[in-house]
């Protein structure tokens, strides 16, 4: 009893510090930001300061009220991450991008919450315009003139005062949508390139940077977008009431937010597809494939088309990856120029371990199966569906046992983009199988079934090895063939 009352004591004093050294921290952030980009500047001589940064972000939590501060120093943290920085401090990278992180994770906290507040202060701005347009409405029917009212009687929705102060509150909003804006950019710019190291402390952290950034991104476009629709439905209540005063001041600059998420993809996908090669670390292949499928959700799946048409034939040859086999370098890989720096063998790969290539082979699956299951995503694989839906059957149908419910989950997804096709690949196997089980012919005249779709010949001519091609697994296990189709059916069909 004395135990649990002394810890209970403990964690009451730790969140009462926390929170006032998390209130004293925002209070005093100018100053406290301020004394850290000084330090910066200085890194032989204060070299913890990175540990700090990310430290004091991650243990008060980047507030609304810290972050509009956070730009200075994070211009600092960028630079640190390019080539000369790096190379200059090697053994900061790590610290750094921890720190980046930690500004990442805000602007995704932060921005989350944008598109809601925007889209709140849009229903009241469409309520008064409504509002506006009655009134306006009612006078022209009665003839009754503006100016004829007396002051008094004159709504806060008709005042100057009034719309300048939504116009006000929007301007403040917009600004706020800027600075989350700009941070995440910054911290998507700074990733990116280390999504190449060889480092898996480094590439792991530049991975979670980059799925907290393009949230970030897509939810600031969101905001963006409510935004120009309340501006528009302000500017016509402004017109409306003859207020020539503001119409002036709501003509801003060009705001470049509303597109910020498919310049930034294009960009990212080199890096995605470098990483997705990386033969070092296999977490940080599967670590990929997560983050990946989640960025395609996000974007959309009509950017990724001539993607996965190009470069597709990377993340596929990973659901061929067979452990305990030694692989020799293609010849496009001969000719790929190795920095010095890269500790690279050019005559051949380690053989995997059999459990990492199940995990990364599970983790491509997977993947499929979120991009596939939502209809905004799965667009990116219409033009190389036939050969996953091949690769997935022939694993399915094999003997891993251990792949069985995550290829079992892929072709589940993969049937809400193509049904007929999946259950075609799949009953071509397991009927050629089972000649038994097939119906027969309802008039006797009528050729047998078994002649009009004669059992192929070998495992290779069926329609799943055809339609996978090069990679695909064909040594099929009757078993996992029956349980697989029975398994699809209880699951689709119930």
């Amino acid at each position: 009893m004395q135990n649990s009352f002394t810890v209970i004591i403990g964690i009451t004093v730790y969140v009462f510090l926390s929170v006032q050294v998390g209130q004293f921290v925002v209070a005093n952030a100018d100053y406290i930001v301020d004394s850290l980009c000084r330090q910066l500047r200085h890194l032989d001589l204060n070299p913890h300061v990175p540990d700090i940064l990310a430290s004091m972000l991650c243990y008060i939590g980047a507030s609304r009220d810290i972050l509009p501060f956070l730009e200075e120093p994070m211009r600092a943290v960028s630079s640190e991450l390019e080539v000369l920085g790096r190379h200059d401090h090697p053994h900061l990278t790590v610290p750094f991008l921890k720190a980046v992180f930690e500004i990442a994770k805000a602007c995704t906290h932060e921005s989350i919450s944008l598109p809601d507040e925007v889209q709140s202060f849009s229903v009241k701005v469409r309520s008064e315009h409504q509002a506006v347009e009655s009134l306006i409405e009612k006078r022209r029917e009665t003839s009754v003139m503006p100016g004829t009212v007396g002051v008094d009687a004159q709504p806060d929705f008709l005042s100057l005062e009034y719309w300048e102060d939504l116009l006000c509150n929007l301007n403040d909003m917009r600004k706020y949508r800027r600075i989350v804006a700009s941070l995440a950019g910054s911290c998507l710019s700074a990733a990116t390139p280390l999504l190449s190291s060889t480092k898996e402390a480094a590439c792991l952290v530049a991975l979670d940077i980059v799925e907290n950034a393009v949230v970030s991104i897509a939810k600031v476009e969101d905001a963006y977008k409510c935004e120009n629709e309340t501006k528009a439905v302000i500017k016509e209540a402004v017109q409306q009431l003859s207020l020539d005063e503001l119409l002036d001041d709501m003509d801003t600059a060009e705001d470049v937010d509303g597109n910020r998420l498919l310049p930034a993809m294009n960009k990212l996908w080199p890096y995605l597809v470098i990483c997705l090669k990386n033969k070092i670390s296999m977490p940080i292949v599967r670590r990929c494939t997560e983050v990946l499928g989640r960025i395609i959700q996000i974007s959309g799946g009509n950017f990724f088309v001539r993607r996965f048409h190009k470069d597709g034939y990377i993340i596929w040859r990973l659901l061929a990856l067979s452990p305990f086999r030694r692989k020799t370098l293609s010849s496009m890989d001969e000719k790929a120029i190795i920095l010095p720096y890269r500790n690279t063998s050019l005559t051949s790969e380690e053989p995997m371990a059999e459990i990492s290539s199940q995990k990364i082979q599970i983790a491509v699956l997977d993947m499929i199966t979120e991009i596939s299951s939502h209809k905004r995503s799965a667009i990116a694989l219409e033009s190389v569906l036939k050969k996953i839906c091949g690769l997935v059957v022939g694993i399915a149908y094999s003997g891993l046992i251990g792949l069985r419910e995550a290829a079992i989950r892929a072709l589940t997804g993969l049937t809400c983009m193509d049904a007929d096709l999946v259950w075609l690949l799949l009953a071509d196997v397991y009927h050629s199988l089972n000649q038994r089980d097939m119906p027969l012919p309802p008039i006797q005249d009528l050729v047998d079934l078994c002649d009009l779709l004669p059992p192929p010949m070998s495992s290779k001519e069926y329609l799943f090895v055809q339609y996978g091609g090069e990679g695909v697994r064909y040594d099929i296990d009757p078993s996992s063939v029956h349980e697989v189709f029975k398994k699809m059916q209880d699951t689709v069909f119930k």
